[in-house]
C-alpha cells in the first residue's frame, strides 16, 4: 500500500489524491479480512517539520503498533519530470542531479537530522534490516499455511511473531521520537552510526529462534510437503542461522 504520509498536508505535497482517513479505512478492511499487507511510507518529504515527523510516527503506531506489519519508512526523492521536482527547483531547494536528486528541507536542521537518523537506524530499515526480516517471516508463515495447511503450533507461532514485530516497531518509533525531540533542542548525542545495531541483532535472533522451533516441530510435515512438490518450486521452510 502506498500510504506515504500520515498527515493530509504530506499527502497533498506528494500529490496522492487521497486522505489519511481513507488510508486508515483501507488498513482496517485488510485487517478485518486477515490479509497481510506491506506499505510504503515517506517519513520525510519537502514539507517535513520536527512536529510532522512525530505526527507521522503516531500514525504508523496506530496502524502497525499491533505487529500486523514491521515498520518501515524512507525519504521522498524528487525524480525528474515530477511536479514536486519542478516546484523544488523553482523554490531554489533542489539539490543533487538527475541520478541522485535531493533537496533542502524548509528547516535546514532537518538536513542533518535526516542524514544522522538514516545512519543510526540502518540496521532496522535498510537492506536485510530487522524490519525486512520480520516482514519476511510474517509473509512466509502465511504462505506455509496456504501451501501446507495448519501445522502444529502455527497459530501460536504467528501470534508470537506479531508480538515480536509490535515490540520491534515500538522500539523504532520511540527512537525516532526521542532523537527528533532531542535534536530539535540541540542534543545530537543519540544519533550515532549503528546506534540500534545491538537491538536489531537481538530482535532478529529472537525471530529466528521462534522460526527454527516451529520448523523443527513440523519437520516431517514440511519434508512431506517438499517431497510432494518436488520439481514445482524451491524449499518451503528451512532452519536458519543469524
Amino acid at each position: 500500500m502506498g500510504l506515504e504520509s500520515g498527515n493530509d498536508e504530506g499527502l497533498s505535497v506528494l500529490n496522492k489524491h487521497i486522505s489519511v482517513d481513507v488510508n486508515r479505512q483501507a488498513i482496517e478492511v485488510l485487517k478485518d479480512l486477515d490479509l497481510l499487507f506491506h506499505y510504503g511510507f515517506m517519513l520525510f518529504d519537502p514539507s517535513t517539520t520536527f512536529d510532522s515527523i512525530r505526527a507521522n510516527i503516531d500514525f504508523l503506531r496506530s496502524i502497525v503498533g499491533d505487529g500486523s506489519a514491521a515498520a518501515l519508512f524512507c525519504r521522498m526523492l524528487p525524480y525528474g519530470g515530477t511536479p514536486i521536482h519542478d516546484q523544488l527547483e523553482a523554490e531554489g531547494r533542489l539539490r543533487g542531479d538527475i541520478v541522485q536528486p535531493d533537496y533542502d528541507f524548509l528547516d535546514l536542521r532537518l538536513n542533518d537530522y535526516h542524514r544522522r537518523l538514516d545512519q543510526a537506524v540502518s540496521h532496522w530499515v535498510h537492506g536485510d534490516g530487522a524490519s525486512f526480516q520480520l516482514n519476511a517471516a510474517l509473509h512466509e508463515a502465511v504462505i506455509v499455511k496456504r501451501l501446507v495447511g495448519d501445522l502444529a503450533g502455527l497459530d501460536d507461532y504467528r501470534a508470537a511473531l506479531r508480538e515480536l514485530v509490535a515490540e520491534s516497531n515500538e522500539g523504532l518509533f520511540r527512537f525516532v521520537e526521542e532523537t527528533s525531540l532531542a535534536f530539535e533542542h540541540g542534543d545530537d548525542s543519540l544519533l550515532v552510526p549503528n546506534a540500534v545495531r545491538r537491538e536489531c541483532v537481538r530482535i532478529v535472533r529472537r525471530m529466528l529462534d521462534l522460526r527454527n522451533a516451529f520448523v523443527a516441530a513440523n519437520r516431517d510435515r514440511l519434508l512431506g510437503a517438499l517431497e510432494a512438490r518436488k520439481g514445482i518450486g524451491g524449499p518451503i521452510m528451512t532452519p536458519q542461522r543469524f
